[in-house]
């Protein structure tokens, strides 16, 4: 376990560099170790999970970005229920994949969610239920319905003040 935290520290090093490639590399390593050693339920394992999706995300591997991001969507709930930080970020983090694949409407559902569970989680106030609400309204306006995403950026506004 020590050698494994010591790669998947060393891909968060490797990442903050901007060498993607070599992230996912180390990534996809770290993730087979944890599966390995721990089973694919054990949240050490969903964590390399998601990490390893976040960064094929980002080198534009969406597709199988969106297949991890899912099962660690599913597990999350599975294990912490719905309304569980690490679930929340697991929707968001899903939801940022769908953006990314060119998936509006899915990700406007997506958000919608993460905003219903941030609020029910942490309050209205909240950063993160704040940050949910910024997401959701520019999805809103991205997908053309700017008056959607004009109040629902306003009470962002107004509960960061």
């Amino acid at each position: 376990p020590d050698t494994i935290q010591a790669m998947e520290n060393l891909a968060v090093t490797i990442h903050a560099s901007g060498q993607l490639e070599e992230t996912r590399e180390l990534e996809q390593q770290v993730l087979k170790a944890r599966m390995d050693t721990f089973g694919s339920s054990h949240p050490d394992t969903i964590e390399a999970m998601a990490n390893l999706a976040i960064t094929l995300c980002l080198n534009g591997q969406l597709g199988e970005a969106r297949e991890l991001e899912q099962q660690v969507l599913k597990a999350r709930t599975e294990i912490f229920g719905s309304s569980h930080p690490y679930t929340i970020q697991a929707m968001e983090n899903f939801a940022i994949t769908l953006h990314s694949s060119g998936q509006p409407e899915e990700t406007r559902e997506l958000e919608q969610h993460v905003l219903k569970a941030s609020r029910e989680a942490f309050g209205s106030s909240h950063p993160d239920t704040i940050e949910a609400m910024e997401n959701l309204a520019a999805t809103i306006h991205a997908s053309g319905q700017p008056e959607g995403a004009g109040a629902a950026n306003t009470e962002s506004k107004n509960r960061s003040i």
